[in-house]
Protein backbone atom coordinates (compact mmCIF):
# COMPACT_ATOMS: atom_id res chain seq x y z
CA UNK A 1 0.00 0.00 0.00
CA UNK A 2 2.78 2.41 0.94
CA UNK A 3 4.62 1.64 -2.27
CA UNK A 4 1.55 2.34 -4.40
CA UNK A 5 1.00 5.64 -2.59
CA UNK A 6 4.65 6.68 -3.09
CA UNK A 7 4.35 5.89 -6.78
CA UNK A 8 1.22 8.03 -7.02
CA UNK A 9 -0.92 5.10 -8.08
CA UNK A 10 -3.55 5.45 -5.34
CA UNK A 11 -6.63 7.54 -5.95
CA UNK A 12 -8.35 9.42 -3.07
CA UNK A 13 -11.31 7.02 -3.25
CA UNK A 14 -9.03 4.01 -2.95
CA UNK A 15 -7.20 5.51 0.02
CA UNK A 16 -10.52 6.23 1.73
CA UNK A 17 -11.72 2.68 1.16
CA UNK A 18 -8.43 1.27 2.45
CA UNK A 19 -8.71 3.31 5.64
CA UNK A 20 -12.27 2.04 6.22
CA UNK A 21 -11.40 -1.64 5.87
CA UNK A 22 -11.76 -3.94 8.84
CA UNK A 23 -8.56 -5.87 9.50
CA UNK A 24 -10.37 -8.86 11.01
CA UNK A 25 -12.23 -9.27 7.70
CA UNK A 26 -9.03 -9.15 5.67
CA UNK A 27 -7.22 -12.24 4.42
CA UNK A 28 -10.06 -14.66 5.20
CA UNK A 29 -10.22 -16.46 1.85
CA UNK A 30 -8.02 -19.43 0.94
CA UNK A 31 -6.30 -17.57 -1.91
CA UNK A 32 -5.29 -14.77 0.49
CA UNK A 33 -3.64 -17.08 3.02
CA UNK A 34 -0.50 -19.15 3.14
CA UNK A 35 -1.02 -22.76 2.19
CA UNK A 36 -2.34 -24.85 5.06
CA UNK A 37 -1.76 -28.54 5.68
CA UNK A 38 -3.78 -31.38 7.10
CA UNK A 39 -3.14 -32.25 10.73
CA UNK A 40 -0.96 -35.35 11.11
CA UNK A 41 -4.04 -37.34 12.16
CA UNK A 42 -6.05 -36.27 9.10
CA UNK A 43 -3.13 -36.87 6.77
CA UNK A 44 -2.62 -40.36 8.21
CA UNK A 45 -6.33 -41.17 7.68
CA UNK A 46 -6.18 -39.87 4.13
CA UNK A 47 -2.96 -41.72 3.27
CA UNK A 48 -4.51 -44.96 4.55
CA UNK A 49 -6.71 -44.85 1.45
CA UNK A 50 -3.92 -45.10 -1.13
CA UNK A 51 -6.15 -44.69 -4.18
CA UNK A 52 -7.76 -41.53 -2.81
CA UNK A 53 -4.44 -40.08 -1.61
CA UNK A 54 -2.68 -40.75 -4.91
CA UNK A 55 -5.48 -39.06 -6.83
CA UNK A 56 -5.44 -36.06 -4.50
CA UNK A 57 -1.69 -35.46 -4.67
CA UNK A 58 -1.84 -35.52 -8.48
CA UNK A 59 -4.23 -32.57 -8.48
CA UNK A 60 -3.05 -29.03 -9.06
CA UNK A 61 -1.58 -27.12 -6.12
CA UNK A 62 -4.41 -24.58 -6.31
CA UNK A 63 -7.03 -27.33 -5.98
CA UNK A 64 -5.16 -28.90 -3.07
CA UNK A 65 -4.84 -25.54 -1.31
CA UNK A 66 -8.54 -24.76 -1.73
CA UNK A 67 -9.71 -28.18 -0.56
CA UNK A 68 -7.33 -28.36 2.39
CA UNK A 69 -8.53 -24.90 3.44
CA UNK A 70 -12.15 -26.09 3.16
CA UNK A 71 -11.46 -29.10 5.37
CA UNK A 72 -9.28 -27.55 8.07
CA UNK A 73 -11.17 -24.28 8.56
CA UNK A 74 -14.42 -25.89 9.66
CA UNK A 75 -15.17 -24.74 13.20
CA UNK A 76 -16.26 -28.09 14.59
CA UNK A 77 -14.22 -31.27 14.59
CA UNK A 78 -17.24 -33.26 13.39
CA UNK A 79 -17.52 -30.98 10.36
CA UNK A 80 -13.80 -31.33 9.61
CA UNK A 81 -14.11 -35.11 9.79
CA UNK A 82 -17.20 -35.07 7.59
CA UNK A 83 -15.46 -32.93 4.98
CA UNK A 84 -12.40 -35.16 5.03
CA UNK A 85 -14.65 -38.20 4.50
CA UNK A 86 -16.35 -36.49 1.53
CA UNK A 87 -12.96 -35.60 0.06
CA UNK A 88 -11.65 -39.13 0.50
CA UNK A 89 -14.76 -40.65 -1.05
CA UNK A 90 -14.63 -38.37 -4.07
CA UNK A 91 -10.89 -38.86 -4.49
CA UNK A 92 -11.25 -42.64 -4.29
CA UNK A 93 -13.70 -42.35 -7.18
CA UNK A 94 -11.17 -40.21 -9.07
CA UNK A 95 -13.45 -37.18 -8.82
CA UNK A 96 -12.81 -33.62 -7.71
CA UNK A 97 -15.13 -31.83 -5.33
CA UNK A 98 -14.96 -28.59 -7.31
Amino acid sequence: MEELTKLGLMQPEGLASYKLRKEHLSRIYSYEKEAQTFSPTFEKKFKANKKAWNFFILQTPSYQKTIIHWVVTAKQETTRLSRLAKLMEASAQQKRLI
